[in-house]
């Protein structure tokens, strides 16, 4: 029998009675699978396009808006991981950006706007060296957060048990992800996974772009105060809401 590196190509063969192997070409399968998932953008000229220079935040938002605006109303817990590794894969494209207007938003932290807010918002922020955001939850919003300059560690967390953002009674939580962010990484955030982040910039700083989502109406931002750990195994710990942020 031969082995399955050697078959032609995209070719049926019977290797032995009642035995037949197919080897794909990977470029043939993506193909297909771009074409099954029946996106704009999913074209021939898809190759092209990846092979063209850093994209511009016009480009991007030009690029991106009819893919999101086709994803975005599956907001369930595997609509909002598609549509979110979706805008991950267009945001990766993005060259240097230069930081918009901004204003300052607490010590060492400051937040201007490229884009939004519709179908989202492009927010580019920047902390000084060793600068933190303190964990929050997103209530009403996903967001695709992508590192431009610098660095930072971003830890998510989820609530263990029911979530209740109004109670002030203590509550258990587990990190679920803890991730050095890079220029080009990107860090996900959807309503039912991963929805507590915050981040500790590094020794140089960081910068960073959150494309964010609104699914639902707005309201206030969870704080999270996060308590002595209760297992480090499974990395829980004992917290507490700070209602407006």
């Amino acid at each position: 029998m031969e082995h399955p590196s050697e078959l032609p190509a995209d070719q049926r063969v019977e290797c032995a009675p009642g035995l037949t192997v197919a080897r794909r070409s990977f470029f043939a399968t993506a193909a297909t699978a771009f074409a099954a998932a029946s996106l704009p953008g999913a074209s021939s000229s898809w190759r092209s396009r990846q092979n063209a220079a850093d994209w511009t935040i016009e480009q991007f938002v030009r690029e991106v808006t009819p893919v999101a605006k086709e994803l975005v109303a599956d907001t369930s817990a595997r609509g909002q991981d598609r549509y979110l590794l979706t805008l991950a894969a267009f945001a990766v494209r993005l060259g240097t950006l230069a930081a918009p207007e901004s204003r300052d938003v607490g010590t060492g932290h400051r937040i201007g706007s490229h884009h939004g807010p519709d179908p989202f918002t492009v927010l580019h922020w920047q902390l000084e060296a060793n600068a933190i955001i303190t964990p929050h939850a997103h209530t009403y919003g996903n967001v695709v957060t992508l590192g431009v300059r610098g660095s930072a560690l971003v830890c998510n967390y989820e609530v263990v048990g029911p979530r209740d953002y109004e109670t002030t009674a203590p509550i258990e939580v587990v990190r679920v992800q803890e991730q050095v962010l890079r220029p080009g990484d990107t860090n996900l955030v959807s309503l039912e996974r991963h929805y507590i982040h915050g981040f500790t910039a590094g020794a140089e700083g960081a910068e960073g772009l959150d494309i964010t989502t609104r699914l639902q109406a707005k309201r206030k931002t969870p704080g999270l105060e996060l308590g002595p750990g209760k297992d480090p195994t499974a990395r829980t710990f004992e917290a507490r809401w700070r209602i407006g942020g």
